[in-house]
């Protein structure tokens, strides 16, 4: 699995003229370049997706208005900026590269696309997004460790089938599986219910399934890892199957799914306090 983390200037221009606005000064230069290229910022809305096909081999039907885009010194000073942000990010992969190849192959247990194109963005533009093509736009002001999180949570996403009729499970164990259990293991994550507020009660219930999914399957190394994550149940109600551990993400995915009525049942959620603050469920 092979990362190329490159700046597209094409794709950044498109962002300028039509992603959110960042700026009173980007909105001026926009109102301008449509004043003078009407009927070009008309036809070039097209090109992104076009852009994301065929990257640094992409020639525009009409060059015009991006040439107007790259002479600015507001393009420029933007390029800078998302230069020094393309920077970190490489930066941030080469230094964790073999921990997260390492990781995603332990917790996933099956093979990944073998290279990803990461395109990025101006940190500001807020853009994270996955393209079937193994493109990622990047620009995003998160910091080093919720970049890297999301990061390998969107990779995984590009992975697995998304079953959209039971989108929360699949979403709660993509999270379980990148944002917790690998962000755990590359020392990111310092709570292991860490995620989306609204996934919080389904990756409970599916969380004792999970640690068997995980390999453990005895009850003291259940325990012990309960007390480690905070997130305490009633072993007596989830008996131990070692056939779980056997599975790769998706044939855990597709097994949540085919049992839900059991394993989303236990819906009651009672918060105790101890020292360790343990929620059981």
């Amino acid at each position: 699995m092979n990362f190329e983390i490159n700046i597209s200037e094409y794709l950044l221009g498109w962002y300028l003229l039509y992603g959110a606005s960042l700026s009173k000064e980007i909105d001026k230069f926009r109102k301008t370049l449509w004043n003078k290229y009407n009927m070009e910022y008309n036809f070039c809305y097209k090109d992104k997706n076009e852009i994301i096909k065929y990257g640094k081999d992409f020639i525009p039907d009409n060059d015009t208005l991006y040439n107007e885009i790259f002479k600015s010194d507001l393009y420029l000073s933007i390029k800078r900026e998302t230069n020094r942000h393309k920077m970190q990010l490489s930066k941030m992969f080469n230094t964790d590269l073999k921990k997260i190849k390492q990781s995603l192959k332990e917790v996933l247990k099956m093979n990944l696309k073998d290279n990803f194109n990461i395109f990025v963005l101006h940190p500001r533009m807020e853009v994270i997004e996955y393209y079937n093509n193994n493109v990622i736009l990047w620009g995003s002001e998160k910091d080093k460790y919720a970049s890297l999180k999301l990061l390998i949570m969107t990779i995984i996403k590009g992975n697995v089938q998304v079953d959209i009729e039971h989108k929360e499970i699949v979403d709660a164990i993509i999270e379980l599986a990148s944002l917790n259990e690998i962000g755990k293991r590359l020392g990111y994550a310092n709570n292991y219910t860490e995620g989306d507020p609204t996934l919080k009660l389904i990756k409970r219930q599916i969380y004792p399934f999970f640690l068997m999914y995980l390999g453990y399957d005895n009850k003291e190394d259940i325990l012990d890892r309960m007390l480690e994550d905070k997130i305490g149940f009633d072993l007596e109600n989830y008996p131990i199957d070692k056939n779980m551990k056997k599975m790769n993400l998706q044939d855990f995915i597709n097994f949540c799914i085919k049992n839900s009525k059991h394993i989303l049942k236990l819906n009651n959620v009672l918060e105790i306090e101890k020292n360790e603050e343990i929620e059981v469920i």
